[in-house]
């Protein structure tokens, strides 16, 4: 069960992405791509608008699909925020809307560069949580994690799509990609952490399918401690841990990741 707000706290956020050293070794580019807003909307209420985006490893142009995916996700989402702060704008005929857009846009761009669509095949998986509510989106793997009251402390949104062959997905690009889009409303949370395949088996458990909640609490404490940023610029510290070796010993994919946070820090929640 997803635990409601408990703080009228502003929004500590933090993204970053780090390049798999099997990319490195390949000699090939970061194939993913991350961001988050923190949207004032028409009522002054802060909006958290979050996407992460994984191109397929075998698509020659997917960094560029990757990176068009998450922008695309954080402008339409983040406009739908303006007209409607209690996020009743989000609902599954708008969602079917922005995804038959991006993927029309990609086509676009495909046929500009002398291209097929395929080649920016690429996951999403996007979130936009306001005061009370929080509408959540996927399609592929990767996960979308929030706090809860799991014994772990968090739970996931949906589990990550897994195809029907070791180390496949569903891609945004493909053929019948509208049929596997997940979409859904739950009540909103104070903690949010959004990422990409690399680092699943850093922080989920996959045999019981659950949260490893000591990946993340850490993090969480560590942001919720920080003054808000929202530059829209990675995060030095976050992208020094996923490109750390305790991380890349682990996993040798590309890794992306973007957390947020409303929560009071320790020291305050000790004095209440």
């Amino acid at each position: 069960m997803v635990r409601g707000v408990t703080t009228g706290r502003g929004w500590r956020t933090a993204f970053a992405s780090s390049i798999g050293t099997s990319h490195q070794k390949n000699g090939t580019v970061c194939q993913d791509a991350g961001g988050c807003r923190v949207v004032k909307a028409a009522d002054g209420m802060e909006v958290l608008v979050a996407a992460v985006s994984d191109g397929a490893g075998t698509a020659k142009r997917s960094d560029i699909g990757s990176a068009l995916a998450v922008e695309s996700f954080l402008e339409r989402f983040a406009e739908a925020v303006a007209r409607a702060p209690d996020l009743k704008a989000i609902d599954r005929d708008f969602v079917d809307a922005w995804f038959d857009d991006i993927r029309d846009a990609i086509g676009a761009r495909a046929a500009r560069d002398g291209a097929e669509p395929n080649d920016y095949a690429c996951t999403l998986l996007g979130a936009v949580v306001g005061p009370d509510t929080a509408a959540y989106v996927q399609i592929g793997d990767g996960a979308i994690v929030v706090s809860s009251d799991e014994a772990s402390g968090y739970s996931w949104i949906f589990w990550p799509q897994h195809g029907e062959y070791a180390n496949s997905t569903y891609f945004i690009t493909q053929d019948g990609a509208e049929r596997v889009l997940q979409f859904e409303i739950q009540p909103a949370m104070d903690e949010i952490a959004i990422f990409s395949d690399g680092i699943e088996r850093l922080v989920l458990d996959m045999a019981a399918k659950t949260v490893h909640g000591p990946a993340f609490q850490p993090i969480f404490e560590w942001l919720a401690s920080t003054e808000p940023d929202h530059s829209g610029a990675p995060s030095p510290g976050l992208a020094a841990y996923l490109g750390s070796d305790h991380v890349n010993r682990r996993t040798d994919d590309d890794k992306t990741l973007v957390m947020a946070t409303r929560a009071l820090p320790l020291e305050k929640i000790s004095v209440l």
